[in-house]
């Protein structure tokens, strides 16, 4: 049988608070499961998960194992450049995963000089001051979007709705407060396209909720095109509502960001 280690073993070992390792496996950046409450890691996963680290290969981002139950030792590394890997178990992944930080670092180059001040890249949601096209101080909810093999329409791609400490079994909403406008964002490194949903229509949500986007949105984003698409949104206890999904390359990443947010004030203004 392997050996199972310990949050104070974890933490004693990489030279950490036991706080630190424990929100670490609570927001999947590193293996872990939980017994009655109490964190453990196979020894095995530990030092794969420790080794990818160190050599550069393994992306800290949060992976909410979702429909694909993965763990981070079972998620392979793929090239920022896309393709196809397998993992021990079977499963494919079919999208490169980025870390939050280069996420992040992405987003900030792709608004170049609308920026005026972001927060640091390496922690989410990301908070940015714009001042073009006209000052706007937005909070950024950015998730790799991806498309994990069977059970979704050949293309589609998805998010997984996890917010920073949130755990299994737990519901989330979306910070609003002190004048920031919540943003709602998938990138598709391979596509290098980023796609916007309206993030007030998504709250109370449950931990790693799926949200998605057609495939032929994406296409036309990357090819240049500044995309729309329509969806239909069923609420199980209330009036089903429409929403407008916006999607394009960096190039024009700033055109949909300012599309993004006078669709939300229309929407608050209609009540």
């Amino acid at each position: 049988m392997e050996e199972l280690l310990t949050v104070s073993e974890v933490a004693a070992h990489l030279k950490m608070a036991e706080r630190t390792v424990q929100a670490m496996m609570g927001d999947r950046e590193m293996p872990g499961f939980r017994i009655r409450g109490q964190w453990r890691v196979k020894r095995p996963d530990f030092e794969r998960w420790l080794e990818s680290l160190a050599s550069g290969q393994f992306s800290t981002d949060k992976v909410p194992d979702g429909e694909l139950a993965a763990t981070e030792s079972d998620k392979p590394h793929v090239p920022a450049t896309g393709g196809r890997a397998l993992s021990p178990q079977g499963l494919t992944f079919l999208t490169p995963r980025l870390s939050t930080e280069a996420m992040h670092r992405r987003f900030v180059e792709a608004l170049g000089s609308a920026v005026v001040w972001h927060s640091d890249l390496a922690a989410k949601p990301l908070e940015i001051d714009l001042s073009d096209p006209v000052p706007e101080r937005l909070r950024v909810y950015l998730y790799n979007a991806t498309r994990p093999s069977g059970g979704r329409p050949l293309g589609e791609h998805k998010i997984q709705l996890v917010l920073p400490g949130m755990g299994r079994g737990e519901r989330g909403s979306f910070d609003h407060s002190e004048g920031r406008m919540a943003i709602l964002a998938g990138y598709s490194a391979e596509d290098d396209v980023y796609v916007l949903w309206d993030a007030g229509l998504y709250e109370n949500f449950a931990w790693s909720r799926n949200v998605q986007v057609k495939a032929d949105t994406i296409t036309q984003a990357s090819a240049g095109i500044v995309a729309e698409q329509e969806r239909i949104l069923r609420p199980r206890d209330g009036v089903s509502l429409k929403e407008t999904v916006l999607a394009s390359n960096g190039e024009h990443l700033k055109d949909i960001l300012r599309t993004r947010i006078d669709l939300a004030v229309e929407r608050l203004q209609e009540g």
